[in-house]
């Protein structure tokens, strides 16, 4: 591990563990309440891609005030507080008027979204720009994530969807009172020039809007099958319980190829994003062709994998690629491009899809996207000389 302090990062680790853990806690499983208090599958997905478009929203907004304020601590604190009112209104509204509910949790994704690009950018501040010990440190995040995605999974068949308040509410306390304790690092000159820049100059930037390009066609086509796994499941003989397995297993593997990202950094980074849609096809594939749960849980390991090598990719092609002042709206697009974005365009459709012509047909249409990310980073890597 580079030379940073260990209370830094055990700290941070911490924290992105209970960071992850809440999203795990409420976002992991709000979808599937919602279903169950009436809501129509093909009415989700339109909900899920108003819910995306805020999150975009939100990435533009939050991370221009990160750079704007000069701080991640105090924007973080502000939003994820925020965030968690919402989603209390959100649950406990959902079995007296469901459209109350359906209204609001676009809201709170505007605020809940891009809390994972901020934490992650103030997490490379205090590493110096460290990769290997950012990946460390976030692997242990998706411990957090998986784990609770597992146990609530678990409760949840037993007890009821109450666990998703209580669970919710126990957490974020937990990530509200670590991340005041967590200091924060002064933004250096370069950053603190961020009036000089206009989110427009990323445009410019070959390196990075390649990126974002093979990012936003992964998002596009993984997006109906993360963002309604439920569904599928349920379409092979799954229920709620095994949700949470299929997300632990999976994350699980995510873990591992984080932790390990700083030795990944040898690999080419074209051939890593080549790798990554390699396996986000992998998991289309495995799910169109299901016909048992573990085939599921399998395509979610292939998934996991993809997620693990594109997210530190994505935050070393950021880092290298756009100067300081624009960093935080950098990291903020480039995930939203993947999540939101791409979300909003493809839960538009996949709903009615899979109400009309199955589960599986999402799955399909997806394989026919990851043909052209594929395309593109295998011509990046036969042709060097477009490199950065």
């Amino acid at each position: 591990m580079d030379v940073i302090d260990k209370k830094t990062f055990f700290g941070f680790a911490f924290l992105d563990f209970l960071f992850w853990a809440y999203f795990a806690a409420f976002i992991g499983y709000i979808s599937t309440y919602m279903l169950a208090c009436g809501m129509k599958s093909s009415v989700l997905s339109i909900v899920l891609a108003v819910y995306m478009a805020c999150c975009f929203a939100g990435a533009f907004f939050w991370g221009g005030q990160c750079d704007k304020r000069r701080t991640n601590k105090k924007v973080f604190l502000f939003e994820f507080t925020t965030a968690v009112i919402l989603a209390l209104i959100v649950y406990f509204m959902a079995d007296k008027n469901i459209w109350v509910s359906a209204v609001i949790y676009p809201v709170f994704g505007f605020f809940a979204a891009p809390l994972g690009s901020n934490l992650d950018s103030w997490m490379l501040r205090s590493f110096d720009r460290s990769a290997s010990v950012y990946g460390r440190a976030r692997a242990i995040g998706s411990l957090g994530y998986a784990v609770v995605m597992l146990v609530c999974g678990q409760l949840i068949n037993r007890i009821g969807y109450i666990v998703i308040p209580i669970s919710s509410i126990i957490v974020a306390c937990g990530v509200i009172t670590l991340a005041v304790f967590m200091k924060e690092k002064e933004y250096s000159a370069v950053q603190a020039s961020a009036e000089k820049v206009r989110t427009a100059d990323l445009l410019k930037i070959r390196p990075y809007i390649f990126m974002i390009a093979v990012v936003f066609l992964t998002g596009l086509a993984a997006a109906p099958i993360n963002n309604l796994k439920i569904i599928i499941l349920q379409s092979v003989g799954g229920d709620v319980s095994l949700l949470g397995v299929d997300a632990f297993i999976g994350v699980c593997v995510q873990a591992v190829f984080l932790f390990i990202s700083g030795s990944l950094r040898r690999i080419p980074r074209y051939f890593r994003l080549l790798l990554s849609t390699t396996c986000c096809l992998a998991m289309l594939a495995l799910t169109n062709f299901a016909v048992a749960p573990f085939m599921i849980i399998i395509g979610t390991v292939a998934n996991n994998v993809s997620y693990g090598i594109l997210i530190p990719t994505m935050r070393e092609i950021t880092e290298s690629s756009v100067t300081g002042a624009l960093k935080n709206r950098a990291h903020s697009l480039s995930d939203a491009m993947f999540g939101s974005f791409a979300g909003v365009i493809a839960l538009t459709y996949s709903g009615f899809l899979m109400d009309t012509f199955g589960p599986r047909s999402a799955a399909f249409l997806g394989m026919c996207i990851m043909a052209v990310p594929i395309a593109m980073t295998l011509f990046a890597m036969l042709k060097p000389a477009k490199k950065a």
